[in-house]
C-alpha cells in the first residue's frame, strides 16, 4: 500500500521540523534547516475523524521541494531509499497522482491529500494571483488553538 511520508509530532516538536525529520527517516533525504522555510509548503490539514482506522488523527501536511540534482541523502549517494517504516521510496508524477494510482492504494486520505497538492500545483501554474484580504495564516491556527472563535 502506498502512502505519503508521515508519522507522529514528537513533544516538544514543531511539525516543521517533524516533517524534515520524517523525510529524513523514511527516505533518507536531508533538508538542511537553513533551507526549510523555503523548502516547505502547508498543503493542507485533514482533521475528519473517519480519515484513519487506527484512531482520530489529525494530519499537517506540507509538500516538501528540493533540487533532485543537489539532492542529499544520510548515505551521501544522493539516491532516496527507503528507511524507518518505509519499505522503498517512489516517486509519482503530478500528472498521475489519481490517474495511475487510485484510491485503494494509498493508506487512508493520504490520496486526497496528494490530489490537494495537485489541484494546488495546477492552480499555481494556470492562475492569476489570488488576492486574500484579511487573512492572516500563521495566527489561524494559534487562534483556534486559544479558543478565539473567528471566521476563517
Amino acid at each position: 500500500q502506498l502512502a505519503t511520508i508521515g508519522g507522529f509530532v514528537d513533544v516538544g516538536e514543531t511539525t516543521e521540523n517533524a516533517v524534515l525529520r520524517e523525510a529524513e527517516e523514511e527516505t533518507g533525504i536531508i533538508i538542511p534547516p537553513e533551507r526549510a522555510d523555503a523548502a516547505m509548503k502547508l498543503i493542507g490539514v485533514y482533521s475528519d475523524p473517519r480519515r484513519d482506522n487506527r484512531r482520530h488523527i489529525v494530519s499537517v501536511a506540507y509538500a516538501l521541494e528540493f533540487q533532485s540534482s543537489s539532492m542529499t541523502t544520510k548515505d551521501g549517494t544522493g539516491v532516496p531509499k527507503g528507511g524507518d517504516d518505509a519499505k522503498e521510496v517512489i516517486a509519482v508524477p503530478l500528472e498521475e497522482i489519481g490517474v495511475k494510482f487510485k484510491g485503494e492504494d494509498w493508506y487512508a486520505d493520504h490520496l486526497t491529500i496528494l490530489l490537494d497538492f495537485k489541484e494546488q500545483m495546477m492552480a499555481k501554474t494556470t492562475a492569476k494571483a489570488v488576492v486574500r484580504e484579511g487573512e492572516i495564516y500563521e495566527d489561524v491556527a494559534r487562534a483556534r488553538c486559544e479558543g478565539v472563535a473567528e471566521e476563517v
